[in-house]
């Protein structure tokens, strides 16, 4: 009777010993497209200008599988200066930063996005992008050019949930 109720107490801290925990090797392998509106990255710098009162739009996010398998995104928040202003979890998981009221000078944006891939564990991605609001001169030189396009991040990461 000893050796069974030893036995009983050995067999669960024996699949503690065997279960594996996650692995970089299992996290999702994608590369996040973000496609932004209502302000310009400067190729220079990386950073993205927009004008003070103006809307920067985050249009979508797209997640690119690197290995070929399929992969989608979840749960989505934005940042600004590490304080939310925007969460979604349909596609195409756009967001819009209503600069007025903002003022003008530099800013860190942050998106933190769910990740999963078939026959991966599931992830998060970490995209982080310079913001620089610049006062409006009203001349119209500072107005952005019509149309989207995809934004190139500052920092981007993958890491286990």
């Amino acid at each position: 009777m000893k050796k069974l109720l030893l036995s009983l107490i050995a067999l669960p801290m024996m699949a503690f010993g065997f279960t594996s925990c996650s692995d970089e090797d299992d996290l999702p392998e994608a590369k996040i497209e973000v496609k932004i509106s209502g302000g310009v990255q400067n190729p220079d710098d990386n950073k993205i200008y927009v004008t003070e009162g103006e809307q920067l739009v985050f249009e979508s996010l797209t997640a690119i599988p690197t290995n070929g398998k399929k992969t989608t995104l979840g749960f989505t928040t934005y940042y600004i200066q590490g304080i939310p202003f925007a969460q979604t979890y349909t596609v195409p998981f756009g967001a819009t930063l209503d600069t007025e009221g903002m003022n003008p000078g530099e800013y860190v944006v942050q998106i933190k996005s769910e990740l999963y891939q078939i026959d991966k564990s599931a992830a998060f991605v970490l995209i982080s992008y310079e913001l620089v609001i610049e006062p409006a001169d009203g001349d119209g030189s500072d107005v952005p050019p019509s149309g989207s396009y995809v934004a190139t991040p500052a920092h981007s990461e993958i890491g286990a949930q």
